[in-house]
């Protein structure tokens, strides 16, 4: 059984153009082509998948910070579709073949992408977007939704003088502002275990998020999006992410993380186990995690020929091709799009979506119907945008 490597994802993703599809995709009901054929996107809220990870503070001296380290001891995969938001927790100690050691050592090794293929290699799940954060971001978060409260079940304490790090808290209930919630979530001396950090970071998470479902914080939202961006190493754009504030009134926020086994320095996961509590924690189908297609015939669409940037018309058919092979899928027939049909993927009205409805999750890319589909006689068909050269992200 052939499994595509998250890394050949990747790789595949990038010429399929995913975020050009996302973003230029028409909304429902506005594709309208020759034989009054209508469109849909499957479901009705906007969805994206991005890696959420925190850096450490590098210290030049004593008590002498010298700025965000190279390190992301918090990291997170998470999904939104809507108000509904999923986090897996990745451990830092997790073991990435792409590093050669552990995931908190990507970042250090190939800045934000490095670190978004080492997640893509240890998931198997592509990731549309990054959000690469500080301690300080965190602290005016919390802060924004007047603190947290935590109950501890025996006193929190650790001083690092160096660090200029002093941490004091009685067990039973507390009231964090955002410097102490930061003290809480780097807190792991004598507390149980790095999982134990990471179910700390879920819960203050989870408080936020609920909070934010309050009135009184909703018009602190666009002043403090706006504040934060500063702040933040990421590929999306502000306005990208003001979108989604209307969703942030009803968010929920569910959490997990990814079952790992101990292997000396390292912690590991079972493929098997992994994909399925994947597939049962993000209800996906497993075999998209397998890399086992429906059986059907697809074709597809790249842009036509006066429509393609100019590097992309070297090879008609070379990329398509070669992203299908690396991700173990059948070769599909490839053609210019000369219908006109923007990115997505397309059945004809009336037949079974099982097909299209793999390739387009898989792809992220939008789902139609139409009552015609030119070329006919194919299960699906795959149209590509013109993504023109591929930009790494990542500093």
């Amino acid at each position: 059984m052939r499994r595509p490597r998250a890394s050949l994802i990747l790789l595949s993703l990038a010429f399929f153009g995913l975020a050009a599809a996302i973003h230029f995709a028409p909304e429902p009901g506005d594709l309208r082509h020759g034989g009054g054929g209508s469109g849909f996107r499957v479901g009705d809220q906007p969805e994206m998948s991005l890696v959420i990870a925190a850096r450490d503070i590098q210290y030049c001296g004593y008590h002498t910070p010298c700025g965000p380290g190279d390190r992301t001891d918090t990291i997170f995969y998470a999904t939104a579709r809507g108000s509904e938001v999923s986090l897996v927790a990745l451990p830092r100690d997790l073991y990435t073949p792409l590093t050669g050691g552990k995931i908190n050592g990507a970042y250090a090794r190939g800045k934000a992408q490095g670190l978004v293929d080492a997640v893509e290699e240890a998931l198997g799940l592509p990731v549309d977007h990054y959000v690469i954060l500080t301690i300080d971001v965190v602290k005016v978060l919390v802060d924004a939704v007047d603190g947290v409260d935590v109950v501890l079940p025996k006193p929190m304490q650790y001083t690092d003088r160096a660090a200029g790090l002093f941490i004091d808290f009685p067990a039973g209930p507390n009231h964090f502002d955002g410097a102490d919630a930061v003290k809480y979530m780097r807190f792991r001396h004598g507390y149980g275990s790095d999982y134990s950090r990471l179910d700390r970071i879920k819960d203050l998470l989870s408080q936020v998020a609920e909070k934010i479902k309050q009135p009184k914080y909703w018009s602190r939202l666009p002043g403090l999006a706006n504040q934060l961006w500063g702040k933040l190493e990421t590929d999306l754009s502000v306005q990208d992410a003001l979108a989604w504030l209307p969703y942030l009134r009803g968010v929920s926020l569910r959490s997990a993380t990814l079952p790992t086994y101990e292997d000396g320095i390292f912690l590991r996961y079972d493929e098997e186990e992994r994909n399925r509590f994947l597939s049962e924690f993000f209800s996906l189908d497993l075999n998209l995690l397998t890399g086992i297609a429906p059986e059907g015939k697809v074709a597809v669409l790249r842009p036509a020929a006066g429509e393609r940037s100019v590097e992309n018309t070297q090879t008609p058919t070379a990329e398509p091709l070669e992203g299908f092979r690396r991700l173990g899928l059948p070769l599909p027939d490839v053609a210019e799009n000369t219908s006109g049909l923007g990115p997505g993927v397309y059945i004809r009205t009336g037949t079974s979506v099982e097909v299209a409805r793999y390739y387009a999750e898989l792809l992220h890319l939008p789902l139609f119907t139409r009552y015609t589909v030119d070329p006919p006689g194919y299960d699906a068909l795959i149209v590509l945008p013109d993504a023109g050269p591929r930009v790494d992200g990542g500093g």
